[in-house]
């Protein structure tokens, strides 16, 4: 938030070395020296061999001094070019994030602010547009992508303000088409250098992917012939504190989420009134820098859920969801230099449902994360997470308990090509049923910044779902082709 500038004074000083030669009638570093022929109006052969000898040796002696000044010169921009070609990353700094002024999107300046727009065009083609195991239907997506940014230029305080859609256009199945779109907007109020305080504020209309466990399709049910939709309401404020080597980080958030009713083929409705729900979080963090690059903490993490109505229509089946949960861990972050960060915990999660058919969860919890930067040209990214409790409306479910773990790897082969290659597994435990499902994703691209104004990406994504669901396993290939356009 805000644009930090760093300057630097890439002129260099030069020393001198004094004037070669005489200063008045003779002067050898400064200082004069009589001349025994002063007043004599004729020197000697013998005198004259000598003064031209001295000329020849300083001139010798000067084109040296030139032509080392030239080899140093020449060494130094042999070295700058290195160094261009093997940057040296900075703190926090990857290959997607890292500076590149000459290819940076520059932005219209109005007063104290930037406006950054942008307009994403992308075709891609999906071979199983509804993440069924037999009778796939594949289809061309063309999406649009229109975003606008407004950010901050303050040297204290920062604000941003966005807006974004996404617009899918189907060219057979037409039923699958969505507009999606999002408006939110953050700020960071400095109260002191050690003292921030943030907040935000966001709306979000989005679509339920086909792949979704709540799909009506993947629980038994008739398919819709409609994508179902929701709205998700979000406020957040954060506060954060150093005192010394201490730090203290605590927040809290509120979601709201709220979907729409959609028909199946039969004709019938799903009532989705059962799926709205609002969550309510806090947090407090407290760290110890034991060492420079090294924080130990431990963190603290309450939150409440709240359903509109009871789950499921038939009352024989209808489930309270209500619950209330916590999750304590401990761990430290990690800067070492530039080359490695990130961090470890492991903790204890936590999940207490009112309704007494619903065993209360509670399970090791625990994340790592990792940024590595072997070469000035790659970075290699890690996480792995534990213990994410994710609501569902399977029936006879309580939650879904989720592990996961991502490698990605970006290399900049060229100033304006960067490649990644990224594979991620994720197991889905759904509690209280005997249900478990595994999603393998894996994929790579490209990305080639032409100019600051214009960038294209190619890229292939795939997605495989082995579900502990009759007839739940699917898989899915997926080719983008697609272009950025921005300012």
């Amino acid at each position: 938030m805000g644009n930090n500038r760093r300057f630097t004074n890439g002129t260099k000083e030069r020393r001198g070395y004094g004037r070669c030669g005489t200063t008045g009638a003779d002067s050898i570093g400064g200082r004069k020296h009589p001349n025994p022929l002063a007043g004599s109006e004729d020197m000697s052969e013998k005198q004259r061999a000598s003064n031209f000898s001295l000329a020849i040796i300083t001139l010798v002696l000067v084109g040296y001094y030139e032509v080392a000044l030239a080899q140093t010169a020449t060494e130094q921009l042999a070295r700058d070019q290195r160094a261009a070609f093997r940057p040296r990353p900075e703190r926090g700094e990857t290959v997607t994030n890292r500076p590149r002024p000459e290819l940076d999107r520059l932005g219209v300046r109005a007063g104290g602010l930037f406006i950054y727009p942008r307009l994403g065009l992308q075709e891609f083609y999906n071979d199983n547009i509804f993440a069924t195991d037999s009778d796939e239907e594949d289809d061309f997506i063309t999406l649009v992508s229109p975003r606008v940014d407004v950010a901050s230029d303050w040297t204290q305080h920062a604000f941003d303000l966005y807006a974004k859609a996404a617009i899918g256009r189907h060219a057979d199945q037409t039923e699958e088409d969505f507009e999606d779109f999002s408006v939110g907007t953050n700020g960071r109020l400095d109260i002191t250098q050690r003292a921030k305080l943030r907040a935000g504020v966001s709306y979000d209309r989005l679509h339920e992917g086909r792949g979704s466990p709540d799909d009506d399709r993947r629980q038994g049910g008739s398919p819709p012939v409609e994508l179902t939709l929701f709205d998700v309401g979000s406020v957040f404020l954060t506060y954060q504190q150093r005192l010394g080597r201490f730090l203290l980080e605590s927040g809290g958030e509120v979601d709201r989420l709220d979907y729409d009713n959609v028909s199946r083929e039969d004709g019938t409705i799903i009532n989705n009134d059962e799926r709205d729900r609002a969550i309510y979080a806090g947090n407090l963090k407290i760290g110890y820098e034991f060492m420079p690059g090294y924080t130990a903490f431990t963190r603290g993490e309450v939150d409440y859920r709240r359903y509109d109505d009871l789950c499921c229509d038939d009352p024989p089946n209808q489930f309270d969801r209500d619950s209330q949960g916590y999750l304590i861990e401990v761990g430290t972050d990690f800067d070492v230099t530039a080359v490695l960060l990130g961090d470890v915990a492991i903790g204890y999660r936590s999940q207490d449902y009112d309704d007494p058919s619903f065993d209360t969860i509670g399970d090791v919890a625990g994340r790592a994360s990792l940024t590595w930067n072997p070469t000035g040209l790659t970075t290699v990214s890690a996480l792995i997470t534990r213990g994410e409790v994710i609501e569902t409306t399977l029936s006879g479910s309580a939650a879904i308990f989720e592990t996961a773990g991502r490698v990605t790897v970006d290399h900049e082969l060229l100033r304006n090509l960067l490649l990644q290659a990224a594979v991620s597994v994720s197991d889905e435990d759904f509690q209280d049923v005997d249900r478990s499902d595994t999603y393998v994703r894996a994929g790579f691209g490209a990305k080639y910044l032409m100019n600051r104004y214009i960038q294209l990406d190619l890229s292939y994504d795939y997605l495989s779902l082995g579900s502990g669901a009759q007839g739940g396993d699917f898989t899915n290939n997926t080719v983008f082709l697609g272009a950025l356009f921005r300012i």
